[in-house]
């Protein structure tokens, strides 16, 4: 392709990706995320300074008073100014004057009423909403208008009416497979709350570990925990630290599979005799209870009764996924079972079992929830099937009358970027072709943060700022897709994030400075960047791993996304397609490639002689050989001269090996190099 043309090209995509997307005109350079339903700006400014007051009128409780100060609290955190804790009784007199209407839910459903209103003038700030939660929300918006000029720091004049586009907006955190303290769970409770979130879904229970105190069944913590699990009274903080910013908390207890962590405890649950020992490794395991014995079902009524105890919330998840059913075929006392009571087959029997446990959790108050694989047609329709397989599946359960979340597409762990997470629709694909009947049971979606290469020091990284991605998805219009602008504002809130107490990014220096010590710590934190992870899949077919195996390697520290790559791409498009902003584009792109060959050359011999970074060798020799083919390929691209045939076989050679994981880790800058390559060869 000639030249010419192929910039003509690129220049188009850059125009079009430039463009907001319908309904975000009037959120320009607002740092807001979720992006609100409505948003209406207007001329001026309500400025913030040592005179603000605020004044509560309606409904008032312990919720709404907490969340009020927490506000105060972070608003002088931005400000540096001292604020009054004490409200004004008359509302003439304050800057923001906040009235919830009624009390709402005591316990939050999934039917709580999230909507709130909020006026900003020059003179004053009035947020109203019918209930607590909709003013946490509201809060929340308020504290991420605050900016700041020369002259003041000050909220924009506007008026927001808003309302989430999904009822069910969630994080699970797997702490199964590796262990996250609570400190850590109300960490996450706080940011998932900044971004209004609103389930937070806990993975309690799996073939390596059972996570909860049981005072009824106390060998299930005793025996399946290794000493890491949540008391009780931790598990009701939790809850209430949860309760107060709206969110719900739904435990999930895997079954009948992924139950070695049971069967450890009570091996008479089991369909094979045991004994069994906690899993040390990743993957779908034999083990699973028995789903013929009546005992298997007392036991589950009784140990159902505590927790319920313990979480409120109207839903229990069961789990229900990967039971291969190989324990069932082994035990002629469970094929015959199944022949008597007329079970085809495996799927006939879980089914069964669902059935009993459905009714168990009835009698609790409780709704069964469950994965994809729980959905038989004896299912009652009151079970909600959450989809890890995609929207087929999703608006499968649909049309048979079951509410679902979605999520596939939001699983954290598989290394995804931002933007990948961003496009996914709950009711996208095949679920856009339900009827309008059909699609009001698509409830929501959750992110996924699963643990198999997860430890406290690094899970935060993992989820957030990525999360927040996830999060406008449920939250905010369909329409809203603006890939540049996420990312924009994606940066704002990472800080909004870390301010909120979250340690992603000091965790992440402090990783780096373990391996690398001070002196060349720069100098990785900007190699570092320039890589990104493999995900769940690539990890566990390239080598065994086992929850012995410390996650202290490169791997495990690299952020699932470059923004140096990230930047390059906007480079190098800008480059490309020419117009003012080309010749600066290309200084910066050069800049950028000498730096990064001198960094990973220069890198290269420390590495040598670090047990832990000797395996990076290799990538640094394909960031500096990379880099060198990107000057290059400006070279020919400034000096309009094909690249030789040589050159252009050793460079694809290069990218092939660039291709593949090396230490379990891609170079993220090779795609952008790639397309100034590529750009270089389609010259005439």
């Amino acid at each position: 392709m000639h030249v010419l043309k192929f910039c003509s090209l690129l220049a188009t995509a850059a125009v079009l990706m430039s463009q907001p997307s319908p309904g975000t005109n009037q959120a320009v350079d607002l740092n807001l995320m979720p992006i609100p339903a409505s948003i209406s700006v207007q001329p001026g400014r309500l400025v913030l300074d040592g005179s603000f007051r605020f004044s509560v009128g309606g409904y008032e409780d312990s919720r709404l008073r907490g969340a009020i100060a927490r506000f105060l609290v972070r608003l002088s955190g931005k400000t540096g100014l001292s604020l009054s804790e004490a409200p004004v009784a008359d509302p003439k007199e304050a800057v923001l004057d906040i009235r919830c209407d009624g009390a709402g839910e005591q316990i939050p459903s999934v039917q709580a009423d999230e909507s709130y209103v909020l006026d900003v003038t020059s003179r004053r700030a009035a947020l109203t909403a019918p209930s607590p939660v909709g003013i946490l929300r509201g809060l929340e918006t308020l504290l991420q208008l605050v900016d700041l000029d020369s002259k003041s720091f000050f909220v924009p004049s506007l008026r927001i009416e808003d309302h989430p586009r999904f009822r069910w907006r969630g994080l699970l955190i797997d702490v199964s497979r590796h262990w996250e303290p609570a400190d850590l769970i109300k960490r996450n409770l706080d940011a998932m709350a900044a971004v209004k979130m609103n389930v937070f879904h806990w993975h309690l229970s799996d073939d390596q570990g059972f996570r909860v105190e049981s005072k009824v069944f106390p060998k299930l913590h005793k025996k399946g925990s290794e000493g890491k699990c949540y008391t009780q009274q931790e598990i009701k903080e939790v809850v209430e630290y949860a309760r107060n910013r709206g969110i719900r908390v739904i435990p999930e207890f895997d079954m009948p599979g992924h139950t070695t962590a049971w069967l450890v405890a009570y091996p008479e649950l089991a369909s094979k005799p045991g004994p069994y020992k906690i899993e040390r490794s990743w993957g779908v395991f034999d083990p699973c209870m028995d789903p013929t014995r009546e005992k298997t079902y007392s036991f589950l009524d009784s140990f159902i009764g505590e927790m319920a105890g313990l979480f409120p919330d109207e839903y229990f998840h069961i789990g229900g996924d990967e039971v291969n059913g190989k324990h069932w075929n082994t035990n002629p006392r469970i094929r015959s079972y199944k022949k008597r009571h007329n079970l085809q087959n495996n799927r006939d029997l879980q089914a069964y079992f669902n059935q009993r446990l459905e009714k168990i959790l009835a009698k609790h108050g409780k709704k069964m929830i469950g994965w994809d694989e729980i959905l038989h047609p004896g299912l009652s329709s009151k079970v909600t099937i959450q989809s890890w397989r995609g929207q087929a599946a999703l608006a499968d359960s649909a049309r048979r009358g079951h509410s679902g979340i979605l999520s596939y597409g939001y699983y954290l762990d598989h290394m995804r970027p931002a933007s990948f997470h961003y496009e996914i629709d709950p009711l996208g694909k095949e679920a856009a072709s339900l009827t309008d009947a059909e699609k009001s049971m698509i409830l929501g979606g959750e992110a996924c943060m699963w643990a198999e290469f997860v430890n406290p020091d690094n899970i935060e990284s993992r989820i957030w700022p990525r999360a927040a991605a996830i999060a406008e998805r449920f939250w905010s219009p369909a329409e809203i897709l603006d890939i540049p602008d996420l990312y924009r504002r994606l940066g704002y809130m990472d800080s909004e994030l870390v301010s909120l107490g979250l340690q992603h990014q000091i965790r992440y220096v402090s990783r780096l400075r373990n391996m690398i010590g001070e002196r060349h710590l720069d100098l990785l934190h900007e190699f570092a960047g320039l890589l990104k992870p493999t995900g769940l899949g690539t990890r566990q077919r390239s080598r065994k791993y086992s929850s012995l195996i410390p996650l202290n390697r490169l791997v495990d520290t690299v952020l699932p996304e470059s923004q140096a790559a990230r930047q390059l791409e906007n480079q190098v498009q800008a480059a490309l397609a020419g117009g003012m902003d080309a010749s600066g584009a290309v200084q910066r792109i050069r800049q950028s490639l000498v730096r990064w060959q001198e960094t990973a050359n220069r890198l290269s011999p420390e590495f040598e002689q670090s047990e832990i970074l000797a395996e990076v060798v290799p990538l640094t020799g394909i960031v500096s050989r990379l880099s060198e083919r990107g000057i290059q390929a400006l070279e020919f691209l400034q000096s309009a001269q094909k690249p030789s045939a040589e050159w252009l076989d050793e460079t694809a050679a290069l990218i092939k090996i660039a291709d593949k994981p090396q230490a379990e880790m891609l170079v993220a800058i090779a795609l952008p190099i790639q397309k100034l390559i590529e750009a270089a060869n389609a010259m005439p």
